[in-house]
């Protein structure tokens, strides 16, 4: 399976209730934001089921960035489109939206009551650094599944450390980079050839 992971081949196309099954685990058990919710996406859409390719997967984030709102919203509808086309958009926004909408909407209320707790405040502080630790880690974990593997890996990695640099010398909205960034890639780096779907 790593083999296939690596080279983009895609398994089996799933069913509508086999996507919807995925997304409410994503949307239910993404606690801490958008770090953990980008990871379990990646972990099961791209590792263990995969229906998309590693490519396919980071194509599709870097279009989200893009997005107004929540760009993971985006992504997930784009995923979504990518593996079963118009009712996969529908299913995987709602598999995942709804019932970590109608969750978020209680814990907010249950906290609003707790705030002022010295011990909620002390917990809320705790969990701080570790929400940071999950998004380096992730940040990581995509920076690798973006670097190619032969000589392009050094022009990868230039690439991120200039999207890095420009964001902490320009800190304002993140659009300007990224279209600087798509308009390096239109010029200068090839898009790999699509691979076929893997019959199981």
């Amino acid at each position: 399976m790593a083999d296939g992971r690596a080279s983009g081949t895609r398994g089996a196309r799933p069913t509508l209730s086999e996507l919807f099954r995925t997304w409410l685990v994503i949307g239910t058990q993404s606690v801490g934001g958008g770090a953990s919710t980008l990871y379990l996406i990646r972990l099961l859409l791209v590792e263990r089921r995969r229906w998309l390719g590693l490519r396919e997967f980071m194509e599709d984030y870097a279009l989200s960035r893009l997005s107004p709102g929540i760009h993971l919203i985006s992504l997930t509808g784009m995923l979504g489109q990518r593996i079963a086309g118009a009712r996969g958009v529908v299913v995987s926004v709602g598999a995942m939206v709804v019932p970590a909408g109608i969750i978020t909407a209680l814990m907010t209320a249950g906290y609003a009551l707790v705030r002022d707790q010295p011990v909620v405040g002390a917990a809320v502080a705790g969990m701080a650094p570790v929400t940071i630790g999950l998004t380096v880690g992730t940040t990581l974990i995509l920076i690798r599944s973006a670097s190619r593997t032969d000589r392009r890996r050094l022009l990868d990695w230039a690439v991120v450390a200039a999207a890095g640099a420009a964001g902490l010398a320009f800190p304002t909205s993140p659009f300007p980079i990224i279209v600087a960034g798509a308009l390096a890639g239109g010029l200068f780096l090839r898009a790999p050839r699509p691979q076929p779907p893997v019959e199981e």
